[in-house]
């Protein structure tokens, strides 16, 4: 159960603390966030501004309070009921056609497609697994080899997350092939 509890905690943790990292690493960088937003066209624009904040506030609240002693449990009920938020407007963008990329880690062309809806299903499993092992199990110990191999296979699970658009891109049957070698 505790390794349960540290994969999910560096998973989690990892995914969003990079996704408000390369939302916040400029004013740009929010700048096109806010843009992607409206692109959405799930709300007014003129609250694609409060709402891209709020995101970015909720966001941050997770690797902070899986970091914070006490509050790990917290933390994975608001990355669940996030993904689940995200999951809703990612599904309303796809069932209305609405041409809007994926800024869920800085600068992307990729558009929202079915595998976010997947990543935020994984993503949600995961967290809930890690509230069921922190809330079972939050003083357990563990060896610290066990521990070192939790955290470094989750935080290659997390790369493979955050870097979602660009794998799926790679294998997208519609891509052009190269010519011949010469």
């Amino acid at each position: 159960m505790i390794h349960t509890l540290i994969g999910a905690r560096v998973l989690i943790g990892l995914v969003f603390a990079v996704s408000v990292f390369t939302k916040l690493r400029s004013r740009g960088a929010f700048a096109a966030f806010r843009s992607s937003v409206a692109d959405m066209r799930l709300l007014p624009a003129s609250l694609a501004g409060p709402v891209a904040a709020g995101v970015v506030a909720a966001e941050l609240a997770i690797p902070v309070l899986l970091l914070v002693p006490g509050a790990t449990a917290a933390g994975f009920v608001v990355a669940v009921l996030l993904l689940a938020v995200f999951s809703t407007g990612i599904a309303r963008v796809l069932a209305a056609g609405t041409a809007a990329s994926c800024r869920c880690f800085g600068v992307s062309a990729a558009p929202f497609g079915r595998h976010h809806l997947y990543r935020n299903g994984v993503l949600a499993a995961i967290a809930t697994a890690g509230l069921i092992a922190a809330i079972r199990a939050p003083g357990t110990g563990t060896d610290p080899g066990g521990a070192a191999i939790t955290a470094g296979a989750a935080a290659v699970a997390a790369l493979v997350v955050i870097m979602l658009d660009d794998i799926v891109e790679l294998f997208r049957a519609d891509q052009p092939t190269a010519g011949p070698r010469r």
